[in-house]
């Protein structure tokens, strides 16, 4: 995996005199705090298992990792663990005072058994190492406290100064310690992962310490500034930041030294053409994912281009338009942070590129990052549970769908890799609730709160540096209410009919009396509707002799008015022609229009018309009123109409003030009070 980079490193870095046999390591360390894994500063010891389990022996217990999440398992007591070892699928723990062994459960979770005794293999101190060199004095004085090699380094833990690498010669190639990198300076245990990552046990946390990685800080920005340009002269790099001009070896151990810029400018980088857009670039943008939307390209030679966006970057050759992924990094996986203003990426050359970062000048080994990325160990659920009121529940990992009650309060899956992985970013979505991926996270735990019944689907992909994520994806079912459930329909249905049958015998037993009740109430409605249509027949006959009577009398009225304005009218043009108009004809003219106006036939159809609206109305009047006459009767009849003074005047062929005298004598006839209306009276009679 990693033979390009050590014959880059043989190929490219002589040794200096001080390590003539083996060339002083990049080294990357991570550094794990009691904020990380929640639990005591103080560690005492390591075991690793094939699977890719790191398990730590804390004073608070025993913590596992995974990759990506640490869990801690505490002892029956709460009591420490001071030691542990992994054999045949049990982790064995021990204390001042008592043994034990950890087993995983089907839902993976760790549970402790005391233990009287221990397999005779095992062996809770680390094998021993043979030094074949004195130690030097300034190791020596530093109280060694544990020892470890990878055959080609050797590891010297301390009390007081941090971590010593020495080369088989006993040269000091490194020094770790709270001065540097470390977090702490007193080891109480190294572990060997494998030739390029060791594990070591602090007082004040944990430290994973890769050597040679792709990834390298050549120096920090509080020191040399930030970058701006660079170029590479055989072994010799020279930088330009904001601070001025720099060079160093590119062999590990070297620090930059400041130097002129005349010295500097023929081995730096210079701009020779526009760096294109990413729509001048790629055709087909939407086949770059995130990329598309980059906010930096970078040049880099043989038709590969760096872009940049956020704290990712990725390397594309670019052929006919079209992108192909070489490889892509994101700085979260390091420790790292790109800066958001001034940044570059230059390349030095094949393999070799430069990148700005917050924390200062970083050196990236492209076929190294590739090569670390062929072996990558897939995804897996570490553990499934679910919190409801009554408290938390694990679920099965051979679980082939996760089934949750409907009132569960929070969902939570574990996602791990192993120690082994170089990239640990997981990213995840849940099709149903969200259709984006959440951002990049190296915690492996996924938390949901409480989700509406159905059916879901959580998909999961994990970081590489090159190809297709690798996804998981896990089937979520929230199951109904009790009462929402094909058992709860099925007695509602149940209840439904039993009320029905109820319902249909207690209707059945009132049949009977129900319709001997409905045929009285349909014979006695009917007497009802006809006698009720008989009214309405009498009703609407009336209405019509009414609407008859009104009509008539409208007409005579009406007729009357006209004949009257004749009448004026033939009085008015006889005083005007005097005795120009024919006496003969004026006379003729005006007979016929009084004839018309007391024509007693009019009388004889209106009395027939208001006799059949109102029947006995005259003849009530004749018996309670012997003395009244037939003009008082005409007048009578027509004020029982409502109709004014004027229209009774017209009707009558009389004067206004003669109907007013009438009335008033009629008045006295009738023998009524001053303040009784004669209309109301008539019509109330």
């Amino acid at each position: 995996m990693y033979r390009l980079l050590n014959i880059l490193i043989v190929m490219l870095f002589t040794a200096h005199a001080v390590c003539a046999s083996v060339a002083i390591p990049y080294v990357f360390v991570k550094n794990y705090t009691v904020d990380d894994y929640k639990a005591s500063c103080q560690n005492w010891g390591f075991s690793l298992t094939p699977d890719g389990m790191l398990y730590a022996a804390n004073n608070s217990g025993l913590l596992a990792f995974d990759g990506n999440t640490w869990k801690l398992y505490s002892l029956p007591g709460q009591e420490e663990v001071t030691g542990v070892t992994y054999y045949n699928d049990t982790i064995y723990t021990r204390n001042a005072t008592m043994l034990g062994g950890w087993t995983r459960d089907t839902d993976g979770i760790l549970h402790y058994h005391l233990l009287t005794t221990v397999p005779p293999e095992i062996r809770f101190d680390p094998p021993p190492v043979e030094i074949p060199f004195t130690l030097p004095k300034e190791i020596e004085d530093a109280h060694p406290s544990a020892f470890a090699t990878n055959g080609t380094y050797f590891f010297i833990g301390t009390l007081t100064q941090g971590l010593f690498i020495t080369s088989p010669d006993g040269t000091i190639l490194q020094h770790l310690s709270l001065q540097n990198q470390l977090q702490d300076n007193i080891v109480r245990f190294i572990c060997v992962q494998d030739s390029r990552q060791i594990w070591v046990a602090l007082d004040n946390g944990l430290t994973q310490i890769t050597f040679e990685p792709p990834i390298a800080l050549l120096g920090k920005r509080s020191s040399i500034g930030k970058l701006t340009n660079a170029g590479l002269d055989g072994e010799e790099l020279y930088i330009q930041t904001n601070l001025g001009y720099f060079k160093r070896p590119l062999i590990a151990g070297n620090v930059f030294t400041p130097i002129s810029e005349t010295e500097a400018l023929p081995y730096l980088k210079t701009e020779k053409a526009p760096i294109p857009t990413i729509k001048q670039l790629f055709r087909d943008t939407e086949a770059l994912g995130i990329f598309a939307q980059a906010e930096h390209v970078y040049p880099a030679g043989d038709d590969l281009y760096w872009l940049s966006i956020d704290n990712e970057a990725a390397l594309f050759h670019v052929a006919d338009g079209i992108g192909t992924l070489k490889c892509r990094l994101l700085f979260d996986n390091y420790n790292m942070n790109l800066v958001t203003r001034g940044r570059r990426i230059i390349p030095l050359n094949d393999s070799l590129v430069l990148v700005s970062a917050m924390q200062g000048t970083l050196l990236i080994n492209i076929r190294e990052l590739i090569g670390n990325s062929l072996s990558s160990a897939p995804l897996s659920v570490s553990q499934l549970e679910y919190i409801d009121s009554s408290g938390s529940h694990n679920l099965p990992l051979s679980s082939q769908k996760i089934s949750l009650p409907y009132n569960f309060q929070e969902l939570n899956v574990w996602i791990g890799t192993t120690i082994f992985t170089s990239n640990h970013q997981i990213s995840y979505k849940i099709e149903g609730v969200s259709s984006d991926w959440s951002a990049w996270q190296h915690d492996g735990r996924i938390s949901f709160l409480q989700l509406p019944e159905g059916h879901y689907q959580l998909k999961v992909r994990k970081y590489v540096i090159k190809g297709p994520y690798p996804e998981l994806s896990l089937s979520i079912e929230v199951r109904p209410p009790w009462y929402n459930t094909v058992w709860a329909w099925l007695l509602y249905i149940a209840l439904v009919w039993a009320i029905v049958q109820t319902a249909l015998r207690y209707n059945l037993k009132n049949l009977h009396k129900e319709e001997q009740e409905k045929v009285e109430a349909e014979r006695q409605a009917e007497q009802q509707r006809m006698q009720e249509m008989k009214n309405r027949m009498l009703e609407a006959e009336l209405q019509n002799k009414n609407y008859e009577l009104t009509l008539q009398t409208t007409a005579l009225v009406k007729r009357n008015q006209a004949v009257q304005t004749l009448l004026e009218e033939l009085e008015k043009q006889k005083e005007v022609l005097g005795e120009r108009y024919p006496n003969k004809l004026y006379s003729r003219m005006k007979t016929l229009m009084e004839e018309t106006l007391n024509d007693q036939a009019d009388w004889v159809l209106f009395e027939s018309y208001f006799n059949s609206a109102h029947q006995n109305f005259m003849d009530r009047l004749r018996q309670q009123y012997a003395d009244i006459t037939v003009g008082d009767l005409r007048i009578c009849c027509l004020l029982r109409m409502n109709l004014s003074t004027k229209e009774i005047a017209s009707l009558m062929n009389v004067s206004i003030r003669a109907i007013e005298l009438r009335r008033y004598r009629l008045r006295k006839r009738l023998g009524l009070e001053g303040d009784t209306n004669l209309v109301d009276f008539l019509m109330n009679f």
